[in-house]
C-alpha cells in the first residue's frame, strides 16, 4: 500500500505543478497581450477577455489536431492563438463604447495593477451608505418625494423641517450640502432656505464625556488644568465639531472647538458615495458633463477634508486676524491661542453675538451698510491678499452685540496667485460691462484653452451668458457665476481648482448678503472695480508711459539682438514660423503616417504568412509540420499584433 500512496502523492504534486505552471503562463501571456496592444485596461475586463480567449483557442487548436489532447503541440499552438485572440476581444469590447470616452492619452500602454479588494470595498461602502440614507428618508417620510410621488403630510411636521432633520441625522457631508443650499434663496423657496439655515448650529450635540475625552487626549492635561470655567452645554453643534464657551486661567473668555469622534471615517464614506454619484452623473447626463460635477465633488471633498485639521484652521484664522487688526477692518476676526490648538481641538477668542442665520428679522440694523462692509472685506481679501474664506455662509458670519460683524470658522480657505487675482478682476469687470471678449481674456489667463477652440464661438457663448444673466437695470444675476462653468465645459475648458472654490465661495457670499440685506449682490463689486480702473486710466499720461516702459524694460533690452537674429535667419532662408496649430498638424501627420505604415506592414506580413503556410515545400521539423508552416504562423501572429495595435489606438483616441 505504501508504494501506491507514494505514487498518488507524486501524481498530486505533478498536477499542482502543472496547474501553477498553467496559471503563470496564463498571467504572462495576458500581460504580453495587453502590452502588445498598447492601451491600458481594467483588470476585470482583461481577465474576462483572456479567459474567453484561452477557452476558444484551446477548443480550436484541439479540433485542428483531431482532438488529440495528448499532442505535444497543443499547448504551444493554444498559446500562439490565445494571445492575439485576447487582443481581438479587448478591441471588440471597445467598439461598443461611445467614441472619445476611452481615450487615455499618456497612460496608453500601461497595465493597471489590480486591486480587487480595495476596488470592491470602494464600491460596497457607498452602497451600504445608500441603504442608510434610504432608511433616513423613509423615517422622515421623504422617500415618496424623492421617488417623485407624494406623502400624506397629515399629522407630520412641514416637509422643510423633515428635510432639515433628515440631513442632521445623515450628518457630515449632507449637513454641509444643506448649509450651502440654505444660501441659494434664488433657487429654493424661502421657507426651505430658512429651515436649512438652522443646520449651521443645530446638529445633534455630542456627549460631555466624549468632549472631555477629546480635549484631554489632545492637550495632554485635564480640562480643569487648562480652563477656569467650562460650559459643557455646547454653544453650537456643527457637522464636524461643536463649540463650547470657557474661561482660561488668565480670565480671558474663549470658545473651544472640539472635533466629533469618528468624523473622519464618516466623511470619507460620504465623500466616496458623493464622488460615485458625481461620476455617474457626469457619464450619463449632459448637465453632469457640462457642470463637471466630478471636479466640483473633488473640490468639495478637498475643502471638507481641510476642515478636519484644526491646526490649518488656526493658522488661517490667526493670519486673517492679523490682517484685520492691521487694516482696522470693520469685520472682526477672533484671535487664536496657538499653544492650545491641535488637529482636533482649537481655542480662540470669544466674539459676543449670534450667527446671522439666527438674527431676528425685526432687529434694528443698518443692513445695507453691514452688507457693504462684509462685501468689501471679502473682495479685499480675494483681490489684494489672495486668501479668502471659502465658506462664508450665514452661520459663519456673526452679528455682534455692538451691531458690527465678525467672521469665524476659517477651516475652509482658498488661495489665489497673482495671475488668478488679475483674472478674477477681469471677469468681474467683464460681467458688469457685458464684455464677452474681456471675460474670455480673463478665462484664458488661468485656463488652458485648446488651439482648435474657436474664439468667435466662445465669445458668442459668453455674450449669450451675459445677456441671459444681466438685468435691464444693469445688475448681474448670481446665475452668471454658476453658469460660467458649464459654458466653458462645452469647449472642454476647465478652470483651476482654486477658481472653482472661489466661484462657490462667491455664490455662498452672495446668498449670505441676500440674507443680510435682500437684493444686495456680490457681483455689484465689479462696478466699483470698473470705475476704479477708469480712474486709473485717466491719470497722468507721462507717469503711465514711464510705468509701462519700466514694465517692458527686460523685453526692450533683448529686442535689438532678437531683431538681428531674425533678419539673419531670413536672409539665409532659414526663418520658420511655428504655431501651436502647426505643431498639432505635424503631430497629426506623424501619427497618421505611423499608423498607415504599421497597418500596411501588418497586413502585408499577415497575407504573406497565410500564403507561406499553404506551401508544401521545405524541411519538416517533426511529424507533418513543415518549417514554412511555423514561419507562417509566427508571421501571422506578428501581423495580427500590428493590425490590432493600430485598431486599439484608433478606437481609444476619440476620433472614431
Amino acid at each position: 500500500m505504501a508504494p501506491v500512496h507514494v505514487l498518488g502523492l507524486v501524481g498530486a504534486l505533478r498536477d499542482v505543478v502543472y496547474l501553477v505552471g498553467a496559471v503563470v503562463v496564463f498571467v504572462v501571456a495576458t500581460f504580453v497581450a495587453v502590452r502588445l496592444l498598447g492601451v491600458r485596461r481594467g483588470w476585470l475586463q482583461t481577465v474576462v477577455a483572456a479567459v474567453v480567449a484561452w477557452v476558444v483557442a484551446l477548443v480550436v487548436t484541439a479540433s485542428l489536431l483531431d482532438w488529440s489532447w495528448g499532442e505535444d503541440r497543443l499547448g504551444l499552438f493554444t498559446l500562439l492563438l490565445a494571445v492575439p485572440l485576447t487582443m481581438v476581444l479587448l478591441v471588440a469590447n471597445d467598439l461598443f463604447a461611445r467614441p472619445g470616452t476611452l481615450a487615455r492619452g499618456d497612460r496608453a500602454g500601461l497595465v493597471a495593477a489590480p486591486r480587487p479588494v480595495a476596488g470592491l470595498r470602494a464600491k460596497v461602502e457607498p452602497i451600504s451608505r445608500y441603504r442608510e440614507l434610504i432608511g433616513i428618508l423613509r423615517r422622515h417620510q421623504l422617500l415618496g418625494r424623492v421617488r417623485g410621488g407624494t406623502d400624506d403630510d397629515a399629522g407630520l411636521a412641514p416637509p422643510a423641517v423633515r428635510l432639515r432633520e433628515a440631513l442632521e441625522e445623515a450628518g457630515g457631508v449632507y449637513v454641509k450640502l444643506g448649509q450651502i443650499a440654505a444660501t441659494r434663496i434664488d433657487l429654493l423657496p424661502a421657507g426651505v432656505c430658512e429651515e436649512l439655515s438652522r443646520l449651521q448650529s443645530r446638529s445633534t450635540p455630542i456627549a460631555a464625556e466624549a468632549v472631555r475625552g477629546v480635549i484631554e487626549s489632545e492637550l495632554g492635561r485635564s480640562v480643569e488644568e487648562v480652563f477656569d470655567e467650562f460650559d459643557w452645554e455646547p454653544l453650537a453643534a456643527a457637522s464636524i465639531g461643536q463649540t463650547h464657551t470657557a474661561v482660561l486661567r488668565s480670565g480671558e473668555e474663549v470658545v473651544v472647538k472640539v472635533q466629533r469622534p469618528g468624523v473622519d471615517d464618516a466623511i470619507e464614506r460620504d465623500l466616496a458615495a458623493l464622488n460615485q454619484l458625481a461620476r455617474l452623473a457626469e457619464r450619463r447626463s449632459v448637465v453632469g458633463r457640462d457642470l463637471r460635477v466630478s471636479i466640483l465633488a473633488e473640490e468639495f471633498g478637498r475643502s471638507l477634508r481641510s476642515e478636519l485639521d484644526f491646526t490649518s484652521e488656526a493658522q488661517a484664522t490667526n493670519f486673517m486676524h492679523d490682517m484685520a487688526v492691521r487694516d482696522d477692518s470693520p469685520v472682526r476676526v477672533p484671535s487664536v491661542h496657538a499653544d492650545l490648538c491641535t488637529r482636533r481641538v482649537m481655542v480662540q477668542e470669544r466674539l459676543h453675538g449670534v450667527p446671522l442665520s439666527e438674527v431676528p428679522a425685526d432687529r434694528p440694523l443698518d443692513r445695507d451698510a453691514l452688507a457693504r462692509e462684509l462685501l468689501s472685506v471679502n473682495i479685499t481679501n480675494i483681490l489684494e491678499r489672495g486668501v479668502f474664506h471659502a465658506d462664508p455662509h450665514p452661520g459663519n458670519v456673526m452679528v455682534l452685540d455692538d451691531d458690527t460683524l465678525g467672521m469665524i470658522d476659517y477651516g475652509a480657505t482658498g488661495r489665489l496667485d497673482s495671475i488668478q487675482e488679475q483674472a478674477v478682476i477681469d471677469m468681474l469687470v467683464a460681467l458688469v460691462r457685458r464684455d464677452a471678449g474681456m471675460l474670455r481674456d480673463g478665462v484664458e489667463r488661468v485656463a488652458d484653452v485648446g488651439a482648435h477652440v474657436s474664439r468667435d464661438r466662445l465669445d458668442r457663448s459668453l455674450a449669450r451668458l451675459l445677456a441671459q444673466n444681466v438685468t435691464p437695470g444693469g445688475g448681474v444675476s448670481v446665475a452668471a457665476l454658476t453658469d460660467l462653468i458649464p459654458v466653458l465645459g462645452e469647449f472642454d475648458i476647465t478652470l483651476p481648482g482654486d477658481l472653482v472654490v472661489l466661484m462657490r465661495a462667491l455664490v455662498t457670499l452672495d446668498g449670505t448678503l441676500g440674507v443680510l440685506s435682500p437684493g444686495f449682490s456680490v457681483v455689484a463689486a465689479g462696478r466699483d472695480l470698473a470705475q476704479q480702473a477708469a480712474q486709473e486710466q485717466g491719470g497722468d499720461p507721462n507717469e503711465m508711459l514711464q510705468q509701462a516702459l519700466l514694465e517692458e524694460l527686460p523685453v526692450l533690452r533683448r529686442l535689438p539682438a532678437d531683431v538681428a537674429r531674425t533678419l539673419a535667419l531670413a536672409s539665409r532662408g532659414a526663418l520658420q514660423v511655428r504655431t501651436v496649430q502647426a505643431e498639432d498638424e505635424d503631430r497629426f501627420q506623424r501619427t497618421l503616417w505611423n499608423r498607415v505604415t504599421l497597418a500596411f506592414v501588418g497586413a502585408t506580413l499577415a497575407v504573406v504568412s497565410v500564403l507561406l503556410m499553404g506551401l508544401e515545400v521545405g524541411p519538416r521539423l517533426g511529424g507533418d509540420t513543415r518549417l514554412v508552416v511555423l514561419l507562417g504562423a509566427g508571421g501571422l501572429f506578428l501581423g495580427s499584433v500590428l493590425l490590432l495595435r493600430v485598431a486599439a489606438a484608433i478606437v481609444r483616441d476619440g476620433t472614431t
